[in-house]
């Protein structure tokens, strides 16, 4: 490529091609070659720049991907590619994502995988781009390009030339930058698409919005909110049709557990013999109420029994197994979940609701009346 433009430095010409022809004007002079040659190349239409200081060595459009090299060189050896751009890199695909097909013209990609990146036989304009850079870093957004400034750039993964910044960070960014453009409905789809490529938990994406500023948040933390209730309510069927076939006898299913008429939790199943109850998902204080008051908590997450079903069967069983018989203490009460409850939100009886347990209706009488200190199994 290098020759084919009359570039003879071995060091330039090995950059070059390196580069898929995008350069930097920094990199450029660093091999000997005056900004007056540059300019002159330009105005004769030899090369186009794409970037202030980054150009294309060729007269024809550039490709999507020679796009992301310029975009990555504009924004600096410390930058990475995330967002949108990281998305494309990583072939997720989303509907307000729009791919073609892509004609290569036997260009080397460099291990990348370029579909949708170029639209052949046509000028197209820049993509939608997006790079973190060191909030130290002066870099201003262009047109298609978007600068983010921050203090946690993330360690990037090396796809080809391109460095690219983490999935879920990525997903998270894609999706908090259509929040500040005004397009919220594709956070959706953004989620969506991520879920179903099946690369990124959803746990990640709980972190990377943990540390995330909360501005442009809010519809993306409620996106994931949805996402982890449907996740829990597949397991939780799942984990309920398991049991009802071949889990442990003596349990009550689907369980609201009451101290005096304040809610404490949301239980899948309870064995009320032993003093066990299996949560999915259960906050810290449900947990840590429970244990009090002597339950031993089997402590169940979506994705845990996604992955291993019999395995957390095989876990209930073993608790099931170490645990002394008890009786329920005083105050506690256990309806059928026939409604939806707020945790620490009162009961109010909805007509003739059916209670299941109480502690005046013990589970095995002449131990005690009160449970023994339970401990939390967990998975």
């Amino acid at each position: 490529m290098a020759n084919g433009i009359g570039l003879e430095d071995p060091e330039l010409s090995a950059l070059i091609d390196g580069q898929l022809g995008v350069v930097s004007a920094a990199q450029a002079v660093s091999c000997g070659l005056s900004r007056e040659t540059m300019r002159r190349r330009v105005l004769r239409g030899l090369w186009q720049r794409m970037t202030p200081g980054v150009y294309a060595l060729q007269s024809g459009p550039p490709s999507r991907l020679q796009w992301l090299i310029a975009a990555q060189l504009y924004a600096g050896e410390d930058s990475v590619l995330t967002g949108r751009s990281a998305l494309r890199v990583y072939d997720i695909e989303t509907r307000d994502i729009e791919t073609r097909d892509i004609e290569t013209r036997g260009v080397e990609t460099h291990g990348v995988e370029v579909r949708g990146f170029e639209v052949a036989g046509r000028r197209v304009g820049a993509p939608d781009l997006h790079a973190l850079v060191p909030h130290r870093t002066r870099r201003r957004n262009l047109e298609r390009l978007r600068i983010t400034r921050t203090t946690r750039v993330p360690q990037p993964a090396q796809i080809g030339v391109l460095r690219v910044a983490p999935l879920a960070r990525s997903v998270l960014d894609c999706c908090l930058a259509a929040v500040e453009d005004g397009d919220v409905a594709a956070v959706d789809r953004v989620v969506t698409a991520a879920f179903a490529d099946g690369r990124v938990q959803l746990a990640e994406l709980e972190y990377e919005l943990g540390l995330a500023p909360r501005r442009h948040s809010g519809r993306l933390r409620a996106e994931l909110a949805k996402s982890k209730a449907h996740a829990r309510a597949v397991a939780t069927r799942a984990l309920l049709e398991r049991l009802r076939v071949s889990g442990p006898r003596g349990a009550q299913y689907e369980v609201s557990v009451f101290l005096n008429r304040t809610l404490l939790a949301q239980a899948v199943a309870v064995w009320p013999r032993r003093a066990v109850v299996a949560v999915v998902d259960a906050v810290e204080s449900e947990i840590r109420s429970l244990s009090l008051l002597g339950f031993a908590v089997v402590q169940l997450t979506a994705r845990r029994i996604e992955q291993d079903l019999a395995g957390v069967l095989g876990h209930v069983g073993e608790v099931l197994a170490d645990r002394p018989e008890a009786t329920l203490p005083a105050g506690v009460s256990m309806f059928p979940r026939a409604r939806t409850y707020s945790a620490g939100a009162a009961f109010e009886p909805a007509g003739r609701a059916q209670r299941v347990l109480t502690a005046s209706s013990p589970a095995r009488t002449g131990i005690s009346n009160v449970l023994p200190l339970g401990g939390t199994g967990q998975t």
